[in-house]
């Protein structure tokens, strides 16, 4: 969840690609580095997304905004939960980025993911405390409802600040910081699954980390096809990567396929497979849930993306100045606009003696998104800038002039040109994504 693609300074070509057709994700030696704009833009768009379904589907009752508008407007704003994946797929493109220069060795994994809790942790904590001190005020001193159900207590708290709350079985404190438990636990499996990719199927070349494309298939296609057939129809597999790592995986093989590690004909056969899943699901179930539509979104944006890359657009689409600034901060609003939402509205709704008109209530839910993304603009240049930082000069000292020249036996750290991985994250390191 984490901003712009980074390409290293020192690359001139991301992942080998070959010159013909052109390289659509390549830069000269000793240019500037740039990001992957439509990638930010995708980001920045689920994350707005994100936080406009928030604050339409939280809007406190007699729901005067909600029963004015028309039923097209309603329905689309319901849906809007369902941009969740768009940021699963990303996190998964970006995560392939990053590992493709990684050789994985214990040593790689401790700062693989000490680097991801650097940046992500810090912001996330500051949240929770956001939470805390908004309950505070709303239950204590202003006499508002609180911005969660049920009672605090310091085995809830520890549960979220440890990010367990969910297999722990406590019930979120706030809306959307279920995604950071899955997105570590994506983390953990997706180094050690490239690992071993690595260790039973190398490529006959040289200090070559990216495993063979079969390598690949046999370690990441079978989890992939179980959680798109089996796990992610079991809401019991919710608190867990496996029920969203077909998203993840859908990402993921959308890099390898725009570097070349895999052929076209793999990526357009996954696509099918998920195309036909999704056929099946929707006869099966109709409207009974959403998936057949979390799906849809999961397939068009990887395919969005891969579109992108191989038409030489990774640049061009959604390069709206306003967009990849959302996108650039998308992590800070995406953790903060809850508890900042339900104290704006809950406060308004008080203040109109709980029955606001129509016209009084949308501009509540306005205020509500404005004040999101200013709060979330001081949570990304007072928290999240600074952890970004941290985890860049963790990326420093982890590479050591072993680690710049790795072989099959001597396994060290990940390349150069790294970028922050998680999908609703921002950052500008040296960096990340």
């Amino acid at each position: 969840m984490e901003g712009g693609a980074k390409i290293g300074e020192s690359e001139a070509v991301v992942g080998g690609l070959p010159p013909n057709p052109p390289n659509p994700l390549a830069t000269v030696a000793g240019s500037q580095p740039f990001r992957f704009v439509f990638v930010d833009g995708l980001r920045g768009l689920a994350a707005l997304t994100i936080v406009v379904f928030h604050i339409w589907c939280y809007e406190p009752a007699p729901y005067p905004a909600f029963e004015d508008s028309h039923w097209i407007v309603n329905l689309a704003f319901r849906r809007m939960r369902v941009a969740v994946q768009v940021l699963l797929v990303i996190s998964g493109f970006v995560v392939a980025y990053t590992l493709r220069k990684t050789w994985v060795s214990p040593r790689e994994i401790f700062w693989f993911l000490g680097r991801r809790i650097v940046r992500l942790i810090p912001p996330y904590w500051v949240t929770i405390g956001v939470i805390i001190l908004v309950d505070i005020l709303c239950q204590r001193i202003w006499n508002l409802t609180s911005p969660f159900d049920g009672p605090l207590s310091l085995r809830r708290v520890s549960a979220h600040l440890t990010l367990m709350q969910d297999v722990l079985g406590h019930e979120a404190l706030s809306a959307g910081i279920w995604t950071i438990c899955i997105e570590m636990q994506f983390y953990v499996v997706a180094v050690l699954a490239w690992g071993v990719a690595q260790r039973i199927a190398p490529r006959p070349v040289t200090n070559e980390p990216r495993p063979s494309v079969w390598g690949l298939l046999a370690v990441f296609v079978p989890a992939a096809f179980a959680s798109l057939f089996y796990w992610r129809p079991d809401e019991a597999t919710s608190p867990y990567v496996i029920h969203f790592l077909w998203m993840f995986f859908l990402g993921m093989v959308t890099w390898w396929t725009l570097d070349r590690t895999v052929p076209t004909f793999i990526f357009v056969a996954i696509i099918a497979v998920g195309v036909v899943e999704l056929r099946f699901s929707f006869e099966e179930l109709r409207f009974q849930n959403e998936w057949w539509i979390y799906n849809t979104v999961a397939l068009t944006t990887a395919v969005a993306i891969f579109a992108a890359g191989r038409l030489n657009r990774m640049q061009v689409w959604l390069n709206w100045r306003w967009l990849q600034y959302l996108g650039r901060i998308s992590y800070s609003p995406y953790l903060i606009h809850f508890p900042v939402c339900h104290l704006i509205m809950s406060a308004g709704w008080k203040w109109f003696n709980e029955t606001p008109s129509p016209v009084q209530a949308d501009a509540i839910l306005l205020a509500s998104l404005l004040a999101s993304i200013l709060a979330a603009h001081f949570v990304y240049m007072f928290v999240e800038t600074p952890a970004n930082r941290w985890a860049a000069n963790l990326k420093r000292i982890a590479e050591t002039p072993a680690s710049k020249e790795p072989t099959p036996h001597h396994l060290a750290s990940g390349g150069a040109g790294e970028i922050n991985s998680i999908g609703i994250s921002s950052g500008t390191d040296t960096k990340t994504a």
